[in-house]
């Protein structure tokens, strides 16, 4: 039935009913760029016509947010879809439509392929419509992912990459939408540079810092920076390399052993994670994204660095050429190829002019195009459109 309406303005906000909407994650922790781009959404959503539930696989500093925002948050724990079986996969369905039923949910919205299997079934037992948010880019089709499409009511794609690995399946055009992350332009943006960083890290005022943030996976591309960096090395003194995220302690390890067979030792800073972002974003010079793998859907992190006024430098996959427009605000080069981003690292080192235009650029272009405020509301009309029509 379609939700046409004939009353005034005023009288239709008499009569509206606030909609529960249980979201999952993929974890409780703050791992990457999906759980930061759920807390954003919770955070800006519209309380009078959404109240929204959470549920994660474990606990951790994702629960703990938003659990201080008011939200509740439940733990159901399941298995990946090696270690699938009956018995297991029928008791966590149970609870998701136990959960379902208890809490009167009227949407579901999962960002993760392993919760949106036991909460689409869930869903089709309890004929509660499903949004599936689609973050990655892999251009790889999967039968698991065919099942997850066919059951969701709207996937929402972070970006046309991450859209065309739905296409061919049966009603993209109707189910399909793309709406970019979202960046915070109050918490990211041009700041005065807190040189208590450089401090910290033992880093001389005079020396140009380049860094790149992301957990660390080799998907990320770390490797390549650091080889990059023995590239502009050779050529420059003047340059302290960054490394900003944790992940993999065995990767990390790979990454600091490849520091000293580079002779890189003592120029580049691993931080581990941080929760001080926007601070560290600010006190970069050039940000970079030199990730391996079309798994970038649309990364958080150029948005971050545009809104900041950084330019950026990102591997010409995924989604980065949707948010980067190419010598304007940030350059792209090609995935694996350490020569082209260190030339591409040096053109900016030695070009301040360049780096404050592609700043400036960036900035304007996340203000136009990627706020927070223009994401979640995009995503609420898509609630909205979704239960309007199922009334």
């Amino acid at each position: 039935m379609l939700c046409i309406s004939l009353l005034p303005a005023k009288e239709k906000q008499k009569v509206m009913k606030q909609h529960n909407i249980l979201y999952t994650s993929l974890s409780g922790q703050m791992l990457g760029g999906g759980q930061r781009s759920l807390l954003l959404l919770l955070e800006r959503l519209d309380r009078k016509k959404f109240k929204p539930f959470l549920v994660c696989p474990s606990e951790g500093g994702l629960t703990e947010k938003v659990e201080s925002l008011g939200i509740e948050a439940r733990i159901i724990r399941v298995r990946g879809a090696k270690s699938l079986n009956v018995f297991a996969t029928a008791a966590a369905v149970f609870k998701f439509k136990k959960l379902i039923r208890r809490k009167g949910i009227h949407l579901i919205h999962t960002d993760s392929p392993r919760q949106a299997f036991y909460a689409g079934l869930a869903a089709r037992l309890t004929r509660t419509p499903l949004v599936w948010h689609a973050r990655v880019s892999t251009p790889e089709k999967r039968s698991f992912e065919k099942f997850l499409f066919n059951h969701a009511s709207k996937v929402i794609a972070v970006s046309d990459a991450a859209s065309q690995r739905y296409r061919g399946f049966e009603r993209f055009d109707e189910k399909v939408t793309v709406i970019h992350n979202g960046v915070d332009l109050t918490e990211f943006g041009p700041k005065p540079i807190d040189r208590k960083l450089k401090q910290e890290f033992k880093i001389k005022e005079d020396l140009m810092l380049v860094g790149t943030l992301g957990q660390l996976i080799p998907g990320k591309g770390q490797e390549v920076f650091l080889k990059a960096a023995a590239r502009i090395f050779d050529r420059t003194s003047k340059v302290i390399f960054m490394i900003v995220g944790d992940g993999n302690h065995a990767y990390r390890k790979k990454l600091e052993d490849l520091c000293t067979d580079l002779g890189l030792s003592g120029n580049v800073v691993f931080t581990g994670f941080r929760e001080d972002i926007p601070r560290i974003m600010n006190t970069l010079d050039i940000v970079v994204l030199p990730s391996t793998t079309h798994l970038e859907g649309f990364s958080r992190v150029i948005i971050e660095a545009m809104a900041s006024s950084k330019p950026v430098i990102a591997t010409d996959s995924g989604g980065n050429p949707e948010a980067i427009e190419n010598g304007t605000t940030g350059i792209l080069v090609p995935a694996e190829d350490s020569n082209r981003l260190a030339a591409s690292i040096l053109d900016l080192v030695q070009d301040e002019d360049k780096r404050k235009r592609m700043g400036a650029a960036g900035k304007q272009r996340a203000e136009r195009l990627f706020s927070i405020e223009k994401n979640v509301s995009r995503i609420e009309q898509t609630y909205e459109d979704l239960l309007c029509s199922d009334t």
